[in-house]
């Protein structure tokens, strides 16, 4: 039997010596964060490569305190608008030389303080975070361990909570005056549960305020808050179709409810738009393969996600504020909802 080979672990040390450089240099090279004449960096690149020598950022940056580590937390990964959030967050941060921790909360603010602590404690330079509905106590301790962060998903208009964003009550305006416009009056809302998830009240706040513009008052057996998932869309539908006068439109606040709801009217036998209209929330690619194609607001994930990791970026090399950025939303006009029918008044 082959008695294996024990291979000592090279030091930085050992690197600049064979290189015929600094530690300092090689430091230099391996972070990106100062330039090093090409010539003396392709010198040590090569004696990294020769040894497979992995820099450990954490006891290289003891006496620096960097750790080129950047925390982000999501909600959920199963809505894959997330995942084009973080995708985006994570290539901003990869070319920059910083590596992304990923947590996601499962909508719980408990994890989420969970997923703070293990982040701060992992010696991360900087949050992103969804939302801003925190304790106090949460933002505190983020600031007393000077790691900056920024606000996503939700635009929060002060200073002291930067946030790169979109406006989630101007986002459902649009979905619910394209209905207003078209006739409809009785429209039911789906949307998440605004206990735990400050973007859900939000858009459910817009929903309330254009039935109140138009002079109609609530009816609580046209909303329904529920989970983000498609099965919970569609017996939130299930429930309002069984209504004796049920809704003509419907303003889902996630496209994954939105097509949950469109699951249970195939089911039900009621035409979608002629009968109901729907209208989602996202612009999940799923929504041009689902028929008929979903009516949805889009949200600039992808970008929200590269400006907020380049902001963090920014912030941390040169010390320059935060960015506070609102970005555009789009209704995009598919053929799930259209002008209310005489018939379905």
């Amino acid at each position: 039997m082959t008695k294996g080979v024990a291979f000592r672990r090279k030091t930085m040390r050992d690197i600049a010596r064979e290189a015929r450089v600094s530690t300092a240099t090689v430091s230099r090279v391996l972070n990106g964060s100062v330039p090093v004449n090409p010539e003396t960096r392709k010198r040590v690149e090569q004696v990294v490569r020769k040894h497979h020598f992995v820099f450990d950022s954490l006891a290289g940056g003891l006496a620096t305190r960097r750790s080129r580590l950047i925390g982000l937390i999501i909600p959920t990964l199963i809505n894959s608008i997330y995942a084009a959030f973080a995708q985006a967050s994570q290539a901003a941060a990869q070319s920059q030389r910083y590596t992304v921790l990923l947590g996601v909360s499962e909508f719980s603010p408990k994890q989420e303080e969970r997923l703070i602590e293990q982040f701060i404690a992992h010696r991360v330079e900087a949050l992103i975070l969804t939302g801003a509905d925190r304790p106090a106590r949460t933002y505190q301790q983020m600031r007393r361990n000077q790691v900056p962060f920024i606000i996503t998903w939700k635009s929060t208009g002060r200073e002291d909570l930067p946030s790169v964003s979109f406006d989630n009550r101007l986002a459902a305006g649009q979905a619910m005056r394209f209905l207003f416009e078209r006739g409809h009056r009785r429209i039911g809302l789906i949307c998440g549960r605004t206990e735990v998830n400050d973007r859900a009240r939000e858009r459910r706040e817009a929903y309330e305020s254009m039935l109140k513009e138009h002079g109609l008052s609530l009816n609580p057996g046209l909303v329904h808050e529920c989970d983000f998932e498609f099965e919970a869309g569609r017996r939130a539908m299930q429930k309002m179709l069984s209504r004796r006068a049920p809704p003509t439109a419907i303003f889902c606040a996630n496209d994954i409810q939105a097509i949950g709801a469109l699951t249970q009217c195939r089911a039900a036998g009621v035409r979608v738009p002629e009968e109901v209209s729907i209208i989602g929330f996202d612009d999940l690619p799923i929504s041009t393969f689902v028929e008929p194609q979903l009516t949805t607001v889009n949200v600039p994930a992808a970008e929200m996600g590269r400006l907020a990791a380049e902001s963090v970026i920014r912030h941390l090399a040169t010390g320059a504020p935060l960015d506070s950025i609102i970005l555009p939303t789009t209704l995009v006009i598919r053929s799930s909802a259209g002008a209310l029918r005489s018939e379905a008044k």
